[in-house]
């Protein structure tokens, strides 16, 4: 009887590892290098130490503002325009590489509240 509860409770240990494995996302964080605009759209990530990453995008991409300061008012979305050489963006992926989520910056290069401050 021991022998299968401590089965059973190694078994349940594996299973909740291999989901929260599952759910975990990608995020990459670095400065917008390069924009290609022809379907489908691709950006290059650029970070202080790191290779340049590109990063594809699809219909499902929803696109937001990255608001790292007050006024936190206004509204989240915005659109494939704001991705602007020299901005920060985080990107979350998705399956295949593909970004599921783009976070941008309209912080200038430098300032303060830059959330890319560390990575130019």
């Amino acid at each position: 009887m021991r022998k299968k509860m401590i089965a059973m409770s190694a078994a349940a240990v594996l299973l909740g590892c291999a989901v929260q494995m599952q759910a975990r996302t990608t995020r990459i964080v670095g400065v917008i290098a390069g924009v290609e605009r022809h379907a489908p759209l691709s950006m290059r990530l650029t970070s202080h130490g790191a290779e340049d990453r590109t990063v594809r995008t699809d219909e499902n991409t929803a696109y937001m503002k990255w608001v790292t300061h007050k006024p936190w008012q206004g509204g989240a979305l915005t659109d494939v325009n704001a991705l602007v050489l020299g901005r920060c963006a985080e990107i979350e992926l998705g399956a295949n590489d593909i970004a599921k989520v783009v976070r941008v910056s309209d912080e200038p290069a430098g300032s303060v509240y830059d959330p890319c401050m560390s990575r130019r």
